[in-house]
């Protein structure tokens, strides 16, 4: 469709873990991994999923820096001091690069946010690396790439050339719309609850 939608859902979602039982969607994930997480997904929308990737926070961060770094317009004020007991953070207002940690840091930030907050500085961020990357670099530091792919993913991709025909698609498309599905749900105070009319929506507006 020449376009690249990006659904994110909410960690605290209520959602009906297969095995487990009703729970957090983030409990998929602590119970099965990546596997049971991606079996909710499905459950729970109905979509067909084509690949799985598993990015953990160092992966995340050395991608960032990978591609050096992330212009972003910080909306304002982010900080936790270093002997908090979550992950600290102390990044001014203003448009700037995130690199590294920072980067990670900002967009995982959920203290005085809600998930469905978060989910949206998520999907800009994704927005900006996206634009940040030249089709160049696919070329010049594929075996990078690949580097840290590997090393700091899991998936079922199990082919740097499979690897690389993904990255390009998304590549090609840099130029092209981002539809970013902002969630509609109920914020409660232990779980995300949403009606299966709302899942259906945001759904059928991540299909276009």
């Amino acid at each position: 469709r020449g376009a690249i939608a990006l659904l994110s859902l909410p960690r605290d979602l209520k959602v009906e873990i297969p095995g487990v039982g009703v729970s957090k969607l983030n409990d998929a994930y602590a119970y099965g991994g990546p596997k049971l997480t991606l079996q909710t997904v499905k459950q729970l929308t109905g979509l067909q999923v084509n690949h799985l990737v598993n990015v953990d926070f160092t992966g995340f961060a050395r991608a960032v820096n990978a591609i050096g770094c992330v212009y972003v317009d910080v909306d304002r004020r982010y900080y936790v001091p270093v002997e908090a007991t979550f992950s600290e953070i102390n990044l001014q207002p203003g448009y700037q690069a995130l690199c590294g940690f920072d980067a990670l840091s900002f967009v995982r930030y959920r203290h005085t946010d809600n998930d469905l907050v978060r989910a949206a500085r998520q999907q800009a961020f994704l927005r900006e690396a996206r634009a940040k990357v030249p089709p160049s670099t696919l070329v010049e530091d594929r075996k990078k790439l690949i580097k840290i792919f590997t090393t700091y993913t899991t998936s079922d991709i199990d082919s740097a050339e499979q690897m690389l025909q993904v990255l390009k698609l998304f590549f090609d498309l840099r130029s092209s719309q981002i539809k970013e599905i902002h969630f509609n749900a109920t914020l409660g105070p232990s779980y995300v609850t949403a009606t299966q009319g709302q899942i259906d929506t945001a759904v059928n507006q991540f299909l276009g």
